[in-house]
């Protein structure tokens, strides 16, 4: 059975409406800062260094934006529905597109790579959504997807936040890496293996490199599932014997 989500898309896109700037404003804090240098430094080594990318509910194109500065052989569209954070995103230079992801504005097979950060916890029909980034992929496109780790320090302070009442965060649905990876299956993907990063406990910023854990998210802040579009064997065509 399909997983869905208990808030609909139409809320979803009118709370990231009204808190474009917070959002913005949190990646200019010492943690924010340290955040996009972890998830960059694993999205940058995990998708390639060339080609058309879309960046799937990519808000104010933050990684957009570092992901195309890490490589100026990249080229990235920022899809979104929410027009302030899309206005933002314009700001730093990135394309975009208004639109969601169960109706992508584009032509089949377009796309070299897809990514999505934190973008699975808010999907009311997530195998809808997945399926339908995956019809623009091309043939062995990768598709990167971040959760955040339902299982670890962040995603329970998440949790509780959530409990709280905090605007973005009582809509999401934290998922625990494993579920996350039979969503992935289950939407027509073959999963090619999991990196975690943010190992160290929110609050406390580290002055040390990032680090990253390779092959196990176990603990970890953030997981990345790095996927590839699954083949379909279909059989030769018929061919009448003479």
């Amino acid at each position: 059975m399909e997983p869905k989500h208990a808030v609909t898309t139409r809320k979803v896109i009118a709370v990231f409406d009204e808190v474009a700037e917070y959002y913005d404003a949190w990646y200019e804090e010492p943690m924010g800062q340290f955040v996009i240098k972890a998830e960059s430094k694993v999205l940058n080594e995990l998708l390639p260094g060339k080609g058309t990318g879309l960046d799937v509910g990519g808000g104010t194109g933050v990684f957009s934006r570092k992901l195309m500065e890490l490589s100026e052989d990249r080229w990235i569209i920022c899809l979104d529905p929410a027009l302030r954070m899309l206005k933002r995103a314009r700001g730093r230079s990135v394309d975009t597109v208004c639109g969601v992801a169960s109706k992508l504005p584009f032509r089949p097979h377009v796309f070299d790579f897809a990514f999505a950060v934190t973008l699975l916890e808010f999907l009311e029909n997530p195998l809808e959504d997945l399926s339908a980034i995956r019809e623009v992929l091309g043939e062995d496109a990768t598709l990167v997807v971040m959760i955040i780790n339902g299982n670890s320090e962040w995603g329970r302070l998440y949790a509780k936040l959530a409990e709280e009442g905090e605007p973005v965060l009582s809509m999401a649905r934290l998922y625990e890496v494993e579920e996350a990876i039979n969503v992935l299956r289950s939407a027509g993907y073959d999963v090619i293996g999991v990196v975690g990063a943010l190992e160290e406990p929110p609050g406390e910023v580290p002055e040390s490199e990032p680090k990253i854990r390779r092959g196990d998210a176990t603990g970890c802040g953030v997981a990345f599932i790095e996927c590839k579009v699954k083949v379909i064997q279909r059989a030769p065509p018929y061919r009448r014997s003479t």
